[in-house]
């Protein structure tokens, strides 16, 4: 069985951790596999919009060679537009299956319009089996498309990277990782800081974008520490020293960030929406925010700043012992089953 991977996301020196779950992903079924697999995929880099297109231009050029070999199964992570090579390259070898994986904005972003969805349905016609990373996300896709998703299976979480580090110092009470836009809820985050208004906790934010300049006025007063390009270990790390994750998100359709926290020990505090409440139990492994406001999430960060220690440690244990489904080795497993049985 030859297998090759299509992704418009994967790591770069421009955007080292971009779409890298999908080589995490790619990297462990190559060793499961051996050399029955291959990849396909768009280093991701600072473009504008003619940029984008000439790139995108490129990448199907690129492609050409890739006509001239046989594939068993084309597994696509992120709908469009690389889907289009997909079918074309069905229409040569009608007996390839083809497995997609959507990730969210790769529907939210493009399928809005009547016109759009007639296209669309096309494309997901041809394709073979359909999963999404979250279960709002397939509800998504259900209204949009009027297709159902064959799985709800999340990219994964690097076991072999994120675990619990013995003995370490917490040095933060809470922790930030995302890009510094409205989307992740960081906008929330800073003016709760304002609202508990105490310069005795300790926050750490990681990550960078249009915010960034937020994020420096209010760290001026609070006692915040901004740290960007991270990688894997660092944030390791990171989640280790950190007592609380948080990520007030407007729109998630999974947030691997979530898990990452959560594999380290480290409990979560999360909106209500897409994959993340289906990571977060409240109250057990986490809390889940009533209402994604500042009001609600700086309630919660005064709430949680005064629980025992005793009540920690017993999140601390839940949060190690949860979302294992969610381990990278589980998920591969489950992608070769997929595989094998198509």
């Amino acid at each position: 069985m030859k297998i090759l991977i299509i992704s418009n996301m994967y790591p770069s020196p421009q955007k080292p951790y971009s779409g890298i779950f999908v080589k995490n992903q790619y990297d462990y079924l190559k060793k499961e596999l051996n050399q029955d697999i291959e990849i396909y995929a768009m280093e991701r880099s600072f473009t504008n919009k003619i940029g984008s297109i000439f790139k995108y231009l490129k990448a199907f050029l690129l492609f050409f060679p890739y006509l001239f070999k046989k594939y068993d199964v084309i597994h696509l992570h992120y709908f469009f537009p690389m889907v289009i090579l997909s079918v074309f390259y069905k229409i040569l070898y009608p007996k390839t299956k083809i497995v997609v994986t959507f990730h969210g904005s790769d529907i939210t972003n493009f399928v809005n319009s009547n016109l759009s969805k007639r296209f669309f349905t096309k494309l997901i016609d041809r394709c073979d089996y359909i999963i999404s990373v979250g279960s709002d996300l397939s509800e998504i896709i259900f209204k949009k498309l009027n297709k159902k998703s064959d799985l709800v299976l999340s990219a994964g979480i690097d076991e072999r990277v994120f675990y619990e580090e013995e003995s370490i110092k917490k040095e933060y009470d809470f922790i930030f990782v995302g890009s510094f836009i409205k989307r992740k809820g960081l906008d929330i985050l800073l003016k709760a800081i304002q609202i508990v208004d105490n310069k005795n906790i300790r926050y750490c934010i990681v990550g960078s974008g249009v915010l960034e300049k937020n994020v420096l006025e209010v760290s001026k007063k609070y006692n915040i520490i901004l740290l960007k390009n991270q990688t894997q270990e660092q944030l390791r790390t990171l989640y280790n020293q950190s007592k609380f994750f948080i990520l007030p998100s407007r729109d998630e359709p999974f947030g691997l960030v979530v898990s990452e926290a959560i594999f380290c020990g480290t409990p979560a505090i999360v909106s209500n929406i897409g994959g993340m409440k289906d990571q977060v139990k409240d109250g057990i492994n986490g809390f889940i925010l009533k209402e994604n406001t500042h009001d609600e999430l700086a309630k919660k960060i005064k709430e949680v700043e005064n629980i025992s220690e005793k009540e920690y440690k017993q999140l601390s244990v839940n949060a190690l012992n949860s979302n294992q489904e969610h381990s990278l080795e589980n998920i591969s497993k489950k992608l070769i089953e997929i595989y094998n049985e198509l």
